[in-house]
């Protein structure tokens, strides 16, 4: 049986369509790939410029034995000066930190100025110990990284390292 004129025409145009397609497809799939890919990456360098980055990191230091006075806080969880591993000091601040069992697993993190607790704080072992040192002389710590001073800290426990943030007033965040 032979096709008309028109329906060769119109067997021609489809093939010529598909052949198209073909040729555009992976041009269209290589497009939608890269784009993908710029939004991916863009997405995570947004998402990584928000997160805080510490000034400081003080990591655990098992040569050097607490002889600080402890307060109550610190006698409730059955602990004493021995009791905590030294991290090293941000300015004229220390910091140690111990485990307890009583009254319950937690972390535990004191700062410690002119060898006394200043500030005591314990968490459950899952999460991050945060202790804030909301008021000191911003001449006895180091400054912000913008060389501007600071006296606002915020110091975090996370396996064995102390971070430390600093914020330049209470409404500015930490860095």
């Amino acid at each position: 049986m032979t096709q008309s004129p028109a329906a060769a025409e119109e067997a021609t145009k489809r093939d010529l369509g598909k052949r198209r397609a073909k040729q555009i497809l992976p041009w269209a799939i290589a497009a939608v790939t890269t784009l993908i890919a710029v939004i991916v990456a863009v997405l995570l360098i947004v998402n990584e410029a928000g997160d805080p980055r510490p000034v400081a990191q003080l990591p655990r230091d098992d040569s050097v034995e607490g002889s600080f006075a402890v307060d109550e806080d610190v006698k409730f969880f059955g602990l004493t000066a021995a009791d905590f591993v030294a991290h090293g000091s941000y300015g004229v601040l220390e910091l140690w930190s111990a485990t307890t069992s009583e009254p319950q697993d937690s972390r535990c993190l004191a700062i410690v100025s002119e060898n006394r607790v200043s500030v005591f704080r314990c968490s459950a072992p899952t999460i991050d110990t945060i202790a804030d040192f909301p008021s000191i002389d911003s001449n006895v710590v180091p400054a912000a990284p913008t060389g501007e001073p600071t006296s606002y800290l915020r110091f975090v426990l996370h396996d064995d390292v102390v971070d430390v943030y600093l914020a330049p007033n209470p409404d500015g965040g930490y860095y």
